[in-house]
């Protein structure tokens, strides 16, 4: 509540950069950990009863990242140029699996890759699957509703007029 006789006013700013990253990153090691137990409930030969799901920290940064990247593409392909996501989507697929096969190189240097599908058809060096396409094009379908929701979102602070002129001084 503002001061008996002090105008106030209200800024709008758009979600700050760093805590897009951050859901994005969170969001993303979520996704990976649900993934993981209901892939292996429903294809591994003697299930997964207890639902247990597995990621690493570095998915959180993998995630975070990636999302972020493709959040920007999306910016300049469809919010500047309207471009349709049936068109989109190729390219988000492109980037995710160059991102997840970009990291596991890095992280297979220090021993530190958390994933290998070297046991799955269709694999590129262990580090890549496209087993797992499918997964991916619904996930970067909603990349863009998730893009779409962040970008919308507005942090809103009380400012005082008189503080708002001097600072514009």
């Amino acid at each position: 509540m503002a001061p008996k006789g002090k105008e106030v006013g209200f800024v709008s700013r758009p979600l700050p950069a760093w805590l897009r990253f951050y859901l994005y990153g969170m969001h993303g090691l979520l996704d990976e950990i649900v993934f993981t137990a209901l892939f292996d409930f429903i294809f591994t030969p003697e299930g997964n009863s207890s639902l247990k799901g597995y990621s690493t920290i570095f998915s959180f940064f993998i995630y975070g990242s990636c999302s972020f990247f493709v959040e920007r593409v999306y910016v300049f392909l469809h919010l500047r140029h309207g471009i349709r996501w049936y068109f989109r989507l190729p390219l988000y697929l492109l980037i995710i699996y160059t991102w997840e096969f970009a990291f596991g190189l890095v992280l297979r240097q220090f021993d530190a890759c958390s994933w290998d599908y070297s046991h799955y058809p269709l694999n590129f060096m262990g580090l890549v699957t496209l087993v797992y396409a499918p997964g991916w094009t619904l996930l970067c379908v909603y990349q863009d509703i998730l893009s779409h929701f962040l970008l919308s979102l507005r942090v809103t602070t009380e400012v005082h007029k008189e503080d708002l002129l001097h600072k514009l001084d």
